[in-house]
Order: structure tokens, then sequence, then C-alpha cells
């Protein structure tokens, strides 16, 4: 998958937020420069698109993809409680 061409179309739609944080998607050329990436998760039926800003990318590519889960689940109970 080309990453560029897809933030591009993606940012058209003025929507778009990272699959784990839940942070807005910028305009295209901030995006790219930025390091959002672009990931395909094939599905049973269809496959999906998901975004994910450079903060989880980095956090991911560190502690591996366990160890970021099981943090960002953690952090996000903790967000709950506070609700």
């Amino acid at each position: 998958m080309n990453v560029p061409d897809a933030l591009r179309a993606i940012c058209t739609t003025g929507e778009g937020h990272c699959w784990y944080c839940d942070e807005q998607l910028p305009n295209a050329e901030v995006a790219i420069r930025t390091g959002w990436d672009v990931k395909r998760l094939e599905g049973e039926r269809v496959a999906s698109i998901i975004l994910i800003c450079p903060t989880c990318d980095r956090e991911k590519q560190e502690m591996g993809e366990e160890e970021f889960l099981r943090n960002f689940s953690q952090r996000a109970l903790n967000t709950a409680e506070h609700w």
C-alpha cells in the first residue's frame, strides 16, 4: 500500500483518527511529514484500514506489540475510571 497516497485520500474526507488513541488525523501533508501510518487488517470477509499516529507507532515499536497493547489497555481503563 502506498501510505502517502492513502493518507491523501483519507484526509480528503475530513475524518480519521488513530486506531489506538483516537487522535484526529491532521491534513495530508502534516500526516505524511509527521509519520502517520496506514495499515490494512485482513478480516474474514472484509479488510479494514486503520490509521496509526506517530506517537502510538513509536511506542508500539519500542515496547513490542504485546506490551504496547497491555499498557494501552491499562491506560484506557484508568481513563474510564475517572469519567
